[in-house]
């Protein structure tokens, strides 16, 4: 066949091929694209993540749902000690929960999943869209004496649910996540004001999750660990199955 002849066949095999492989990847198989969280851009991770809770949601018959949010991301690291990050930890942390949950009728949703930082206008949207039963939020602790260590969960104490008040939540929060990671209980405490516009908007039951102070000598040690990270996510995980199978509505705030 002459050089001509195949110049524009080539290009048209090309085409082709590319037009297969775009539609295989971006259109048919989607989900599993995105899954492999090439989306760094804040707006195009948040969009995806919304749609796809939409889709669970729709798909599955959930009988709880919990929603996390896992705070800071991207440039905002939020509290730093060395290579430590906040915005990484609770990530982390929060991916775990995911990972580690087989219940088919739990469904966790988090308000972030890559590297980014969603507007709370975005985060807040996931609260519309999943109407979850649980909100969590993940952060951790600082405090200039590095010999301070231990978990602390707090509360939105002026927000009153019958069937799960928010004190007790934490509790149980509190005394999985230390019994799981063998750790140290810091206490449950109300929230203090400006500590969490996010969980103050709940309106459900909620609790903020302080995994641990970025700033401790052995506890920062811990928290760069991916197993401990993990043994959080399990305490977290245990919590959430206790309070579903307790019934705490004669418990009092």
């Amino acid at each position: 066949m002459k050089k001509w002849v195949m110049i524009p066949l080539v290009i048209l095999v090309s085409l082709i091929t590319g037009a297969s492989y775009y539609y295989y990847n971006y259109i048919y198989k989607a989900p599993e694209a995105v899954e492999s969280r090439e989306l760094m851009e804040t707006n195009s991770s948040y969009e995806y993540l919304i749609q796809d809770a939409g889709y669970r949601i729709a798909e599955n018959s959930y009988d709880c749902k919990v929603l996390i949010n896992p705070v800071y991301g991207g440039p905002d690291g939020g509290m730093v000690a060395g290579k430590l990050r906040e915005a990484d930890i609770a990530l982390s942390v929060a991916m775990y929960v995911e990972q580690l949950n087989t219940d088919d009728k739990l469904g966790i949703f988090l308000t972030r999943d890559t590297d980014t930082n969603p507007t709370e206008g975005q985060r807040l949207r996931f609260v519309e869209v999943v109407d979850p039963d649980i909100v969590l939020e993940i952060r951790v602790n600082s405090n200039a004496d590095t010999s301070v260590i231990g978990t602390s969960v707090y509360y939105d104490n002026e927000y009153y649910d019958f069937h799960l008040v928010n004190s007790r939540l934490a509790d149980v929060l509190e005394k999985s996540i230390v019994t799981e990671i063998e750790g140290v209980a810091e206490g449950i405490f109300p929230l203090e004001e400006g500590t969490s516009d996010f969980i103050k908007q709940m309106h459900r039951p909620s609790a903020l999750i302080r995994c641990g102070y970025i700033t401790g000598d052995k506890e920062a040690a811990a928290l760069a660990s991916e197993t401990y990270k993990s043994n959080i996510a399990k305490g977290i995980l245990n919590a959430i199955e206790e309070v579903r199978s307790a019934d705490y509505t004669s418990e009092e705030e």
